[in-house]
This record gives C-alpha cells, sequence and structure tokens, in this order.
C-alpha cells in the first residue's frame, strides 16, 4: 500500500470512526484543505466543526474500507458506514487529492444510503 493511500484510509478511520477529527486532520492533511462535500467547511477548522456534530448524532460508528488505490496524486476509498447500530447505513466513494508529501489537500465524495434489499427488490425495478 503507498503512503498516500494509507494516509487516506488514516484519515477516514482515525478521523471519522475513531472520534478523533482534530488530531487525524492536523496529521494527514497538507497546508490547505478543499471541501467539495456540501455540508463541510474548507480547511482543518471546518472538517473538524463538521465532525464535532457528526460524532453527537452518530456515537456509534461502524465503518468499513472495502477497497482504495492510488492513482498519481488522487486516491479513491470505496467505504460503508452503518452507523448507531444500523439506523443509517451508508455507501460512500471518496476522492482525495495529496500533496507531495502524501497528505491530503481536497477531497470530493459520493454518498448514498443502503435501503434493505426488500426495498429495492420490491420495487419493481429489478
Amino acid at each position: 500500500m503507498g503512503k498516500r493511500l494509507e494516509n487516506a484510509k488514516s484519515l477516514y478511520l482515525e478521523a471519522i470512526r475513531d472520534g478523533r477529527a482534530a488530531e487525524a486532520s492536523r496529521r494527514y492533511s497538507g497546508a490547505r484543505y478543499t471541501q467539495h462535500s456540501t455540508p463541510v467547511k474548507d480547511g482543518q477548522e471546518g472538517f473538524i466543526e463538521f465532525f464535532e456534530d457528526f460524532y453527537e448524532r452518530n456515537p456509534i460508528r461502524d465503518i468499513e474500507v472495502v477497497r482504495g488505490f492510488e492513482d498519481g496524486p488522487f486516491v479513491f476509498l470505496h467505504v460503508v458506514q452503518n452507523l448507531n447500530n444500523g439506523e443509517y447505513r451508508y455507501v460512500m466513494a471518496d476522492i482525495f487529492e495529496t500533496d507531495d508529501d502524501a497528505k491530503m489537500i481536497e477531497h470530493w465524495d459520493v454518498m448514498e444510503e443502503i435501503q434493505p434489499r426488500e426495498t429495492w427488490v420490491n420495487s419493481g425495478k429489478f
């Protein structure tokens, strides 16, 4: 595993799953951090602010990085989040741009709530 992928996974797991946004952000973010996820402000402070509230709303966080890869300065992560013992379940695609030191400097994400199998099977679309 390359350093960029290792840092992206560590940022995700330490900050979001383990509830250590400030520590992880300082360790794995670059001099700038541009955030393209609408509710999260740019910079380390915006990241920390968003997740402090997230921890209160989601005290139980089971997060699994399913797969990830690097492509030049970019890192892709496929993640499953199971929050509050299944109250909320999401599949995520996260893309990070990194600097020359393999630190995160830009982030994009796509998020979809996971529906129970019965919901989509019985929808008539399959």
